[in-house]
């Protein structure tokens, strides 16, 4: 009997693009290693290539004759094929209004073929900063209402895109919720996380922070007013900035706050398993995000799933109930609080839900959770839960 065939269609893939290259292709490898036959479709400047039960097919876009072409390459598997698109608007070009794309998807289900969307990102906001950007908000919204209407069944990475998508929708179309994983895998070699530790404690004389990110412009603000915050509480704080902007961003604050001179460590880009190595030898973690904690974060689930206690912030699309309830994650409304909150956690783990048996008991539920909710296990058996519908 022939492996039952996923589609995976996505607009960025591995060694290039960001968040959804890295999900899409922890995704592939998932579905591959249980038991099926996993197609990947991208414009993305990949090699096609064929291992492990993930074939990559390269693509010259996903317009025009470019979907045409998709279109029959597709039409040589058996009927009805299972399209499972990886969707966020400027992922699929035309500058985020790639209408085309969603009208052919509309077509392949009337075709009878399985689509399935899964929205990382629904649409741009409306807004009155810049109302030339009302246009793609608007198209947007008209491109999320024809994929609804293409999908046999809707994936979201939150709940609230849900409340979003929902007045979009065919009456009955089923939504279901599939948390981002980390893409940043566990390395479990506690040898090399205690060297690590023991460099940048100063054998363990100073406690270690971190922070995982892009300190992109709507961030880095508020990383910079939390960790001033830490320092007036910890000076002899020493701080990770992991990510291939640390250096930058490192510099910049010592620039402005001598405070932090013998402080921050910045190694720029990691290998994804050093990565996990360094926040497993890190006491607390501080992850500021302007809209609020949610599991499309993937910087926030790397922390949590390789056990670093965090401090995080809560804003409009924060899942209370799965992010701070039962987690018990310390959350902070104000980036300051967020570096007060950090040294608390570190001096008196008992203020969350899980730490009630110390640090090292912290940082041990905070990676079961994390495996308990939101490892690619759980996607997988989701997906695979509804596999025969369509």
């Amino acid at each position: 009997m022939n492996a039952p065939v996923w589609h995976l269609l996505t607009g960025e893939y591995p060694p290039h693009g960001g968040g959804i290259a890295d999900y899409t292709a922890l995704l592939a490898r998932a579905l591959a290693d249980a038991g099926r036959d996993v197609h990947v479709w991208t414009p993305a400047p990949v090699e096609p290539s064929s291992a492990g039960g993930v074939t990559v097919h390269a693509m010259d876009g996903f317009t025009g004759g470019a979907l045409s072409r998709l279109g029959a390459e597709l039409d040589r598997f058996a009927a009805p094929r299972r399209l499972l698109v990886q969707y966020a608007p400027q992922a699929w070009g035309l500058r985020g209004m790639n209408v085309p794309f969603c009208r052919w998807l509309l077509a392949r289900r009337r075709a009878r073929d399985d689509v399935r969307v899964m929205f990382h990102e629904p649409f741009f906001p409306f807004g009155w900063q810049r109302p030339r950007r009302n246009l793609l908000a608007a198209v947007n919204r008209w491109m999320a209402r024809l994929l609804l209407r293409a999908s046999t069944r809707a994936y979201v990475s939150i709940r609230a895109w849900e409340k979003l998508l929902r007045p979009l929708a065919p009456r009955g179309l089923e939504f279901t919720l599939l948390p981002i994983p980390s893409t940043i895998p566990f390395v479990d070699d506690p040898g090399r996380v205690a060297a690590i530790r023991r460099e940048l404690s100063e054998d363990g004389r100073r406690p270690v922070f971190v922070h995982f990110g892009t300190y992109g412009g709507m961030i880095a603000p508020m990383l910079k007013t939390a960790l001033r915050a830490l320092i007036a509480r910890r000076p002899d704080a020493r701080i990770l900035l992991l990510g291939r902007d640390g250096p930058g961003f490192s510099h910049r604050l010592c620039a402005t706050d001598a405070r932090f001179a013998d402080a921050l460590v910045a190694p720029g880009y990691l290998p994804p398993e050093d990565v996990s190595l360094h926040l497993q030898a890190s006491d607390v973690a501080l992850q500021p995000y302007p809209d609020g904690a949610d599991t499309r974060r993937t910087t926030l689930m790397a922390c949590v799933a390789n056990g670093v206690p965090t401090v995080t912030t809560r804003g409009r699309f924060t899942d209370g109930e799965v992010m701070l309830s039962v987690a018990g994650y310390p959350a902070a409304s104000e980036p300051h609080r967020m570096g007060e909150i950090a040294a608390l956690v570190l001096e008196d783990p008992t203020i969350t839900r899980i730490g009630e048996g110390g640090h090292a008991s912290l940082r041990q539920g905070t990676r079961e959770f994390y495996l308990r909710h939101f490892a690619i296990e759980h996607t997988v058996a989701r997906l695979l839960a509804d596999e025969g519908g369509g």
